[in-house]
């Protein structure tokens, strides 16, 4: 679990609805998810019977069964024409079933990521990148087929995640709570939207509160311990 998420999930069992609360909600938002053009466009660079595509694939762990496939795109004509990287699937723990799908443009720079990063089936992680970096994640943290937390990248480091805590049924993220974060990774704003307006009611600044200072010990000192 990366370390960021781990301040989110704090506060996450104050926002939990019920099971029958939830549900219209986790149906309408996987609705939405599959109606998306993006997700269509990236799944289909999997589709090597496509003109143009060639697949390979590899066993890595020498099982018998291939657990790495990739497929290639042919770009330009004639002397001009060349294969460029287009998907590429793993199968992390080897039960037979794809865990990673990494999809890539016609220059062969990663556009987006799904992930099952506990084995259970689902997409869990979705990372989005753009010009080959990554700019935003975003997360299904309770295993209900919706996205709750997102984070979001600056040079290669998050600056902001911001969480749904109110469960609703609508299919859109509606953030409700917010975290800054400095160049070293530490928190330095949080922010709450106690009336679900999308726009936060409150923010904690945590940069301004004085840390707890810890107490060193000299090596051989004689009062240690």
């Amino acid at each position: 679990m990366n370390p960021r998420l781990n301040s989110l999930l704090l506060v996450v069992l104050a926002g939990c609805a019920s099971t029958s609360e939830g549900t219209p909600r986790v149906t309408a938002r996987r609705a939405a998810a599959v109606a998306t053009g993006g997700n269509r466009d990236d799944r289909s660079r999997c589709d090597a019977t496509r003109p143009g595509r060639t697949v390979s694939e590899y066993d890595t762990n020498r099982d018998g069964a291939p657990d790495v496939r990739k497929v290639y795109q042919t770009v330009g004509e004639g002397t001009e024409g060349h294969s460029v990287l287009v998907c590429r699937e793993v199968d992390l723990n080897h039960d037979g079933t794809k865990d990673v799908f990494r999809f890539y443009n016609d220059e062969g720079r990663t556009t987006r990521e799904e992930a099952d990063r506990d084995f259970d089936g689902h997409i869990d992680v979705i990372s989005y990148y753009e010009a080959g970096e990554i700019v935003r994640q975003e997360y299904d943290t309770n295993r209900d087929g919706m996205v709750d937390t997102r984070q979001f990248f600056r040079d290669h480091r998050v600056f902001r995640a911001e969480r749904e805590l109110q469960h609703d049924n609508s299919p859109d993220f509606r953030a409700d709570y917010w975290e800054f974060y400095d160049n070293r990774g530490h928190v330095v704003r949080i922010g709450w939207d106690y009336d679900h307006d999308g726009r936060a009611d409150r923010w904690d600044r945590v940069d301004r509160v004085a840390p707890t200072r810890s107490v060193t010990v000299p090596a051989g000192d004689p009062d240690a311990g």
